[in-house]
């Protein structure tokens, strides 16, 4: 069974959670902030390593590309307030999660 777990970021410095085996990162899209998994649907690779060409995320395990704005559609709800971010994320009960301040994003 899984639980939404509030999450609290300090943008930009803060910009990616683990919670439990996964990994979630921010993306900016159209002044937007959107928490995305990091999880190739493809083959489970790291999607905040890869690189965004021509609004396609580009996956650097296998080279499979995603429509970012379908990425963001898909993304956990968010809230800014400021420089803050606060998102929900399902999770097992048990889990809790850890905001990370410095890790490679896509872009």
């Amino acid at each position: 069974m899984s639980t939404l777990v509030r999450v609290e970021l300090n943008w930009p410095e803060q910009n990616t959670v683990i919670l439990g085996e996964d990994h979630y990162f921010v993306m900016l899209r159209e002044g937007a902030v959107h928490l995305i998994t990091s999880r190739c649907p493809h083959r489970g690779g790291p999607l905040h390593l890869g690189d965004v060409q021509e609004g396609r995320l580009r996956c650097p395990w296998h080279g499979s590309t995603f429509r970012v704005d379908r990425l963001c559609a898909r993304s956990v709800s968010t809230v800014q307030r400021g420089g803050q971010v606060i998102a929900y994320i399902p999770a097992p009960e048990q889990a809790a999660p850890v905001a990370t301040h410095t890790m490679v994003l896509a872009r």
